[in-house]
């Protein structure tokens, strides 16, 4: 009797298990119909109910094709309601589980999908894994063009133009494009986006090919900016809105082009645009300044305009308003050769370098740590900070720090092991010293609110 009974428990088990892993099926398949039906409420019930009944069905039999099936279910389904995380797991225990099943190719789209969601490394390894097995042309080219994006999401330009070489559907022409751009090679990119420029076609995002163009070519990011402009179906809204993205992308590296650009932006009007274009104008006047005494007319002038109600431009602009009274008054108050000015002067040259974005300010400070602290070690990495600000000097600079074979930081660079033990040290003293420096540490360059 006892046998009985254990052998009527085992078999309404089987059932309960077989049942769930039949209901997770059939209900994926409804939920597929209910997406290509485009009803997107029903599929996205349907596949939460695929989720419950296949871990259920795993969670009483793990092991076997039908376990490894029952992942599948599971995994598919919070991938298609954006679950990426529930996801991963499932789709790699169901590829682990079964090698050579009908969904695996699938189940690989799937998961270096979710990878790239959530920003693994693993997406384009995934993917290569997927053009290794298939000999289905269709899917070989989708293969292809997420492992080329995945490559481009990984920041590998090179290997991604070579993976999406020939490819000529549009996300294949705006993935190389992106590359091209990031290489600054501005006029490949330029080649890539003919076809979408040709047809205004208002659905790429522009703004991003701008700023990125802005960093390594001017005149190419103005180019591009006058032919998006020229979109006949292109809104008052989204022409202020690439203006600004192209002026604040080029404020970084090209004040003159911001300012350029801020000019085309109708000022006059009313508006947000205009209310962070006047702003923005404002903080191009604390790009300018060589010298402190210059810098202290646009800051008071700033200080005295009500930036309270001006959003995340005036906020900002407060911010820098605040880093240059700082510098003013450290700068005003370090007499030369005063215990650790050296360290203040380095300081302050970061403080204009990259938070008022003021190279020849930034300048002027390492120039007066060389001048009122020449013995200081710190000496010749103000010379080396000032290369870039002063391209037009950056050879007679680099000749006065070869001047300076006793500095540890010169020391270091011709292989000297005592200077190797002391720049390390000299590092964290000076980034220690800037930290405390500052009430509230100076902001990098802020993350411009995307329209």
């Amino acid at each position: 009797m006892n046998r009985l009974v254990i052998a009527a428990v085992g078999l309404l088990a089987a059932c309960t298990w077989s049942n769930s892993l039949y209901q997770a099926r059939l209900l994926s398949k409804n939920a597929l119909r209910a997406e290509r039906d485009r009803q997107p409420g029903q599929a996205q019930l349907l596949w939460g109910q695929v989720i419950v009944k296949a871990e259920s069905a795993y969670a009483r039999a793990p092991h076997g094709a039908r376990g490894a099936e029952a992942l599948w279910l599971a995994g598919h389904a919070a991938a298609r309601t954006h679950d990426c995380v529930r996801a991963v797991p499932a789709l790699q225990g169901a590829l682990s589980a079964a090698s050579h099943s009908p969904w695996q190719q699938q189940l690989l789209l799937e998961l270096g999908a979710c990878e790239e969601a959530l920003g693994g490394p693993a997406a384009a390894s995934i993917y290569a894994m997927l053009l290794a097995m298939t000999t289905d042309p269709a899917v070989r080219r989708e293969g292809r063009l997420r492992q080329g994006h995945a490559l481009l999401l990984q920041g590998n330009w090179d290997l991604a133009l070579a993976t999406l070489a020939g490819e000529d559907s549009l996300p294949a022409r705006l993935d190389r494009a992106t590359a091209f751009a990031q290489l600054g090679r501005t006029d490949r990119a330029l080649a890539e986006l003919s076809p979408a420029l040709a047809a205004s076609d208002s659905s790429v995002r522009w703004v991003d090919y701008i700023e990125t163009f802005a960093v390594h070519n001017s005149a190419a990011a103005d180019s591009l900016l006058d032919r998006v402009l020229g979109f006949p179906t292109l809104s008052v809204a989204g022409r202020s809105a690439l203006i600004l993205a192209a002026a604040r992308a080029a404020l970084a590296y090209d004040p003159a082009a911001a300012d350029r650009r801020l000019r085309r932006l109708d000022l006059g009007s009313a508006g947000s645009a205009a209310g962070e274009g006047g702003m923005l104008q404002q903080q191009l006047r604390l790009t300018r300044p060589t010298t402190p005494s210059e810098l202290r007319g646009p800051v008071d002038a700033i200080a005295a305009v009500d930036l309270a109600d001006a959003g995340f431009a005036g906020r900002r602009l407060a911010d820098l308003v605040r880093y240059g009274r700082q510098l003013l008054g450290k700068n005003d108050s370090t007499a030369a050769g005063a215990a650790r000015g050296d360290l203040i002067m380095f300081a302050l040259g970061e403080l204009a370098r990259d938070s008022l974005r003021a190279p020849r300010l930034g300048a002027w400070f390492f120039a007066r740590l060389e001048r009122d602290w020449p013995q200081s070690p710190y000496a010749a990495k103000a010379l080396l900070a000032r290369g870039p600000l002063e391209p037009d000097s950056a050879d007679a600079l680099l000749a006065r720090v070869r001047r300076l074979p006793t500095n540890p930081y010169v020391a270091a660079a011709n292989g000297d092991v005592a200077g190797r033990v002391q720049v390390p040290r000299l590092e964290d003293s000076l980034n220690r010293f800037i930290a405390r420096l500052w009430v509230a540490k100076p902001l990098g360059p802020a993350a411009p609110e995307r329209p």
